[in-house]
Formats: C-alpha cells, structure tokens, sequence
C-alpha cells in the first residue's frame, strides 16, 4: 500500500514536517533492530500500530529492513466487531502485501478478573508461540502509553521495578520484544497518520473511563499536561532514568539461613531479586509478605506455596526455590493409565521427564521373569534400598533421597509382580541389587523446571 498524499493547503507545511518525522523514526527504527530472519509486528488495526507497520513497510521496500516481516492480530473475541476488525487488518495487510497472522481467542475471563490483564496475558501467550531463537517482536507502544505505565504502577504502590514501567527491549519466549516507539510523541503519530491519510480501526472501549488505563488518558493526563506541557515526555524520561539504575544481583540459591541474618528490608530485596531472576516476574508488596510470613516462618514439615502464573515458589531442603506449575492434568491422566509395562532396560516417558537405565549396578532381569511394571507408591509400604541398612517406608526413603514434597504424590516404583524391586533417583531393593556389568538402575529425569535447580 503506497501512502496517499494528504489534501492541504499549498502553504500548509505538515506533510514536510511528517516526512522528516518519517525519515527520523525509520532511521530510529532501524537503528534500534537487531538483525533478525524474521520480524513480527503487533497489529491491532488501531492509528498507533498501523503508523509502525507503515514505517516498518517503508523500510522493507527500501531494502533497510533485511529479514522477513510479518504482521500478528490476535482477535479476544471482546468486542461486537472483533471479527470486522479482523478482516479489516488482513485487508490492510494485502495491500502492503504483508503475510498477517491471526490468532482468535476463545478463552473469556473469569468473574473477579481485570480484563485489561487477561486480553494482555492471552495476547502474548499467542505470540510467544510464533517466536523462535532470533526472532524480533516489535509493538507500538510509545511516549503517552509509557506515561499511562508510569501512574497506573506509581497508584498501585509499585517499586523501583514497577516505576521502570515498559522496557524498550526485553525477552519474549525464545525471541526478544523491542518498542521502537517508547520515545515518540504521540502527537506526532497522530499527525503521520493523518498526512499519510491511513485507514485506521477507532475502538470506542477506548474511550471507556471504567478502565484504569483510559481513565488516566482521558481524565488526569489532559490536567497534568494543561500546567505542564512535557508532562509526558518528562514522566517517560523519569522511567527511562530508573530503568538505567542497577539492578540488585539474582542470587542463584536463596537459602533461609542466609535470609535469617538480614534485615527485612535487606530480605525483601533478596526475595525480589531471587524471584526476579528466576520467573522475570516482579514481586507485589502483598506477595514479598506472604513469602516472608509463610515461607521463612513456617515449620520445618510445612510446605507454603506462592503461584505466580507459570510459577510457583516454595521451600525446599532449607532453601527458596521456583518451579514451573506441574502439568497436573497430564500427570492424573498418566496416573489413572498406571500399572503399565517397562522393558528393562528401555527407556519410558512421563509427564515429568523419562525413566531411563544406568549399567553398571541396578538388579537383572531374567529372561523367564514376570514381566516388569511401573506402579504408583503408597508412604506407608515399607521399602529396603540398597542404600539403606534397614528396611523403612517409602515416605521416608523419598525424603531422605531428596525428593521434594509436590512430587511425592506422583512418583511411582517399578515392581515384578507385587515385589517393589526398584525407586527410580532412590535406589534398588536390597535383596536384588547386583554391582555387575549386566546390572541395570532405573533413574528418572525428572525436568529442573519441575525440581527448582
């Protein structure tokens, strides 16, 4: 799609201004990209994100923009006229002759939810499964909206992460997210959308003051900029400012002893930190306290969780630790389809990660024994690893192995018959272990993501 030139007057000397704004930002843009194979835009149909892919087009057709482009919608089937929205962006993209992903949502947010959040979070979900190594989202996001960011964590309580509001560039699944426009005035979006005449999408939600969001945009940026007219460059220069800060270091293992020596102000910075550093997600003051009060102060055979989407922190063996959500479902399908056979010596997968074998030490299995299958455990049965001097329960030998607590209820043993002869990372039944070169252990690759290493 070739821009179409704005009717002025002859005297009016916008479209000059607006083609060096065009030059300026593409060369900012253009600047402002790693080299990639493949480039996505966020594309809603709305003036901002059709200014991007307009100037981003015009880099393709010079040449200046090397790798592929390709444009993503996603439809949150919110709106009466999500689907015209749609079919508007897809035609849109035609005439650029720019490939269009679209991605509709079915998924609704629950009573209680922020919509805002939900649309947010589903947003990039979608994208994120786009995105492969190298790969370059871009968004945009600019000036104003980095503003709105600014008050929206400033009225929430936020802290020096939250006040850092929208970062320019940040990773994204397996690629990385850029917002070439975080420092565009959104006056002159406005104005290139206009001389360049573009067919933009205007949602009346929007205009909704119910939304925390519109409600700054409509109601207290227009007062702040009337007495202070670089009200929202200068709010996006102090967040730009705090982003430059250093960050305190993640620590890679938090242990509660280390924690017990500090302040609480020195111990809610290293929970951050520590949190940060493992799920790129910012703590809330509510959240910092509930790990302080429950995790650092409880029992030693308690075990508090804290779920932060994908995310869950505990305790473990004396220490902090994030593990992603287990696939629970999965894992109780995979259950309910238990016993189920294993050869010895070949490998099976399961939710968690695959069971494989070691040589070397283990038990044998003879040619005309029962066959071998995998059995949930009980605690309570009693259990005698080669390990081990005396028999116990097969709660303890987990414990004592250093299985942690959240996967106990779905670890499981392999058995002949009704003889427990092994527990895959536990150890082999006494009575049928061997150290010889035909000797087989049973050990389960359980994912770290799921162990919190």
């Amino acid at each position: 799609m070739q821009p179409r030139p704005a009717n002025v007057d002859a005297h009016d000397h916008r479209p000059a201004r607006q083609l060096v704004f065009a030059w300026a930002v593409a060369r900012m843009i253009n600047m402002t990209l790693p080299p990639a194979e493949r480039y996505y835009i966020g594309y809603s149909g709305g003036r901002d994100s059709h200014v991007l892919l307009d100037l981003l087009c015009r880099l393709r057709d010079v040449g200046q923009l090397n790798g592929r482009l390709t444009a993503i919608h996603v439809n949150h089937r919110l709106n009466t006229q999500s689907d015209d929205w749609a079919r508007h962006c897809q035609a849109v993209c035609n005439a650029y002759g720019l490939p269009l992903i679209i991605e509709t949502l079915s998924e609704k947010p629950q009573a209680g939810d922020s919509i805002e959040a939900f649309a947010r979070q589903a947003r990039y979900r979608r994208i994120e499964a786009h995105l492969h190594a190298g790969d370059v989202f871009v968004s945009a996001h600019h000036q104003r909206d980095q503003a709105e960011t600014f008050l929206l964590q400033l009225m929430r309580g936020a802290g020096l992460d939250g006040l850092r509001a929208m970062p320019v560039e940040r990773p994204l699944g397996a690629g990385r997210y850029l917002r070439p426009l975080l420092s565009v005035d959104y006056a002159d979006i406005v104005a290139y959308a206009e001389a360049q005449q573009l067919d933009f999408i205007d949602d009346n939600s929007n205009d909704d003051r119910r939304f925390d969001r519109n409600f700054l945009r409509h109601e207290i940026l227009p007062v702040l900029s009337a007495r202070f007219p670089k009200a929202c460059a200068n709010i996006a220069q102090s967040a730009k400012w705090l982003a430059e800060v250093p960050t305190l270091s993640s620590p890679q293992q938090l242990t509660l002893a280390v924690l017990s020596r500090l302040s609480d102000s020195e111990k809610k910075q290293q929970i951050r930190a520590f949190v940060k550093g493992k799920t790129g997600m910012a703590l809330s003051q509510t959240q910092t306290a509930y790990i302080l009060t429950h995790h650092l102060q409880a029992q030693a055979d308690k075990h508090p969780t804290l779920t932060l989407g994908n995310w869950v922190v505990r305790r473990h063996a004396g220490e902090l630790c994030v593990t992603q959500t287990l696939p629970e479902t999965a894992l109780k399908t995979w259950q309910s389809g238990l016993p189920q056979m294993i050869e010895w010596g070949k490998s099976a997968e399961t939710p968690l990660g695959i069971i494989s074998w070691q040589s070397g030490q283990g038990f044998v299995q003879a040619e005309d024994s029962e066959a071998l299958i995998i059995k949930p455990l009980t605690g309570s049965q009693r259990f005698h690893p080669h390990t081990r001097q005396r028999a116990t329960t097969v709660k303890k030998c987990l414990h004592e192995a250093g299985i942690p607590a959240w996967l106990r209820p779905f670890y499981v043993g392999i058995y002949r018959g009704d003889e427990l002869l092994a527990i895959p990372n536990v150890g082999v039944a006494h009575s049928a272990y061997q150290q010889t070169k035909t000797a087989q252990l049973p050990m389960w690759g359980i994912a770290p993501a799921f162990l919190g290493t």
